[in-house]
This record gives C-alpha cells, sequence and structure tokens, in this order.
C-alpha cells in the first residue's frame, strides 16, 4: 500500500512523536572523494555544500526505524549512505511525518527523501521521482483463517478488508467490489481507518477477515505478532517505490540514478536489499519519472 498508510508494526513498537521537521537522528560526517561518473552529475549547490539533507520518517521497519540506542537504521539508511558515498558528500538525516515529505521537498527544507513512497504519476506533478525498488502487497489473515488463498482482488468478495485512509489500494478495492455486485457475489466490505495500527488491530480482534499489507514489511509484521496473524496469499501487480526529489531538481535526480547503478553494478545493491531480507523488491534499473501502472 501506500507509503501513506505507515507501518503496521507501529502496534508493535513506542514510538516517539514526530514533528514535519526533526532532529538528526544520524549523520554520515565522513564524506568521500565519490565516484567519478556520479560526482560529475551533481547540481552546482550540492557539488559545493557535499551534503545531502535527507528526510524520512523512520517508523517503517524494516525500511526505516530507530533501534534501542536511539539510532536510524533500515534497507532505505543503507542505500542512501551509499548512494551519497558514490555522490561524494554526506548525508544530513531528518525525520518527519510521511505526509510531510512532499511539501518539505518543494518548499526547498530537504534535498531528498527515501520513505518506502510509492510512484504515482500524479506526485510527477510536484516532485521527480527515481525507482529504486519495487513492492507487491499480500493480504494478512488471523492463524487460524482455514479460506481460500487471496490471490486476486476477485477472491476478497464477500471479505471484509482493512486498509488505512488514502492507500493506492482503495480504488482497486472499490472497483473489484463492483466486480464482484456484477457477478452476483457479495461486494468487498472495505473498511478504511485513520492508521495503520487501527486497521491491523481490526483483524487480529476478529472485527475484520482480513488487512492488505506491502510485502516489505509483511514479514516483519508477521515475525513480531507471531501467532496471531500470517501472510495468506499476493494481489496481483507491483508498485515501484522511488527515492523523492523536488520536481526541478533532475540533475540531483540523474545523479541518484547513476549511483544506484554503480551500486548495482558493484554488487552493494544486492547485498543492501538482501541484508535486510527484500531481495524480492530489488530492481535491475533505476528510471528517473517511470511509469507507474500497477499490473
Amino acid at each position: 500500500m501506500a507509503r501513506f498508510v505507515k507501518s503496521l508494526s507501529l502496534v508493535l513498537l513506542s514510538a516517539t512523536a514526530l514533528s514535519a521537521c526533526g532532529s538528526d537522528l544520524v549523520a554520515d560526517d565522513s564524506a568521500t572523494e565519490g565516484n567519478p561518473k556520479v560526482v560529475a552529475l551533481l547540481p552546482d549547490d550540492l557539488a559545493r555544500s557535499r551534503t545531502l539533507r535527507v528526510i524520512t520518517d523512520p517508523t517503517y521497519p524494516p525500511l526505516e526505524s530507530i533501534d534501542a540506542s536511539g539510532k536510524m537504521v533500515g534497507s532505505d539508511v543503507d542505500l542512501m549512505n551509499a548512494v551519497a558515498e558514490q555522490m561524494g558528500v554526506k548525508v544530513e538525516w531528518k525525520r518527519g511525518s510521511f505526509s510531510g515529505i512532499i511539501p518539505g521537498l518543494a518548499a526547498g527544507r530537504f534535498d531528498a527523501s527515501i520513505a518506502g513512497m510509492y510512484i504515482t504519476e500524479d506526485k510527477f506533478t510536484s516532485v521527480t521521482m527515481v525507482q529504486y525498488a519495487a513492492a507487491f502487497d499480500q493480504m494478512l489473515v488471523p492463524v487460524d483463517y482455514q479460506g481460500p488463498r487471496l490471490n486476486s482482488y476477485g477472491a476478497l468478495c464477500g471479505l471484509s478488508v482493512t486498509i488505512p485512509q488514502g492507500s493506492t489500494e482503495i480504488p482497486l478495492l472499490k472497483d473489484a467490489s463492483e466486480k464482484c455486485r456484477a457477478g452476483g457475489e457479495s461486494a468487498i466490505d472495505i473498511k478504511q481507518f485513520e492508521n495503520a495500527n487501527n486497521a491491523l488491530l481490526a483483524v487480529t480482534s476478529d472485527r475484520a477477515d482480513t488487512a492488505l499489507v506491502t510485502n516489505v514489511n509483511a514479514d516483519y509484521v508477521v515475525g513480531k505478532l507471531k501467532a496471531k496473524v500470517k501472510v495468506h496469499g499476493r494481489l496481483p501487480g507491483e508498485f515501484p517505490m522511488g527515492i523523492t526529489v523536488a520536481k526541478e531538481s533532475k540533475e540531483l535526480a540523474d545523479a541518484v540514478s547513476a549511483a544506484l547503478g554503480e551500486l548495482r553494478k558493484s554488487g552493494e545493491y544486492d547485498e543492501i536489499m538482501a541484508k535486510w531480507d527484500l531481495g524480492d523488491s530489488a530492481v535491475a534499473e533505476f528510471p528517473v519519472n517511470p511509469k507507474a501502472v500497477p499490473a
């Protein structure tokens, strides 16, 4: 689901309240000379400052979260630090609400963001995005659920499905529900919640049949909740995720794309994705503003 949804694992974590421009959590102060191929693409202001201001919302493990020591960790953190090393710059990490990322970039408060944000073409009116991974949707059900695998939207006919408000998949669920009715089956009972915590709790408390989640943290949630829920289906389609910069920052976007390409050539990109058990979400290319239509 869209990263607007946030992590289902918030129900498991005692998260610190975040402001739109929170304090630094971790910084990489060891700027290197960088890869000449990438450095040559940097915009002049970044080449001068050698500091990349990156905002994220660290409440979405394993992509980004705060560990017991207060340090920001995750696949996105490792990947962006590696991109910065290719650029020969240091990262100045900032934390904030997910909904504040695009406005913050547009206002020039930050240079870039990596936060598991889905690439959708409507965002291109406000920001430029570089694909760095791909996600797909899975269905979480109570561990004692014995029904059929939920491997299609059609399989959800007659079921109550929880999903947080603002999710990319809500129109897809509504369309599928209409098709259920047209085919003589019961509609999908789409239960929208303000946040992912409540969406998941509705399933674990037997108030809903299933929760739609993204693969990038489904295994994490299942591991933490142990016997309460299980993955019981994968919906068709993939959703590209993007590193986001201001709309006019095309030079920076090209530099990010080139850095990711160099990381893949060296094997470091795949190593980072494998380290966080995200090999299924790895991609071979890193296009700028790719056409993003779920299959």
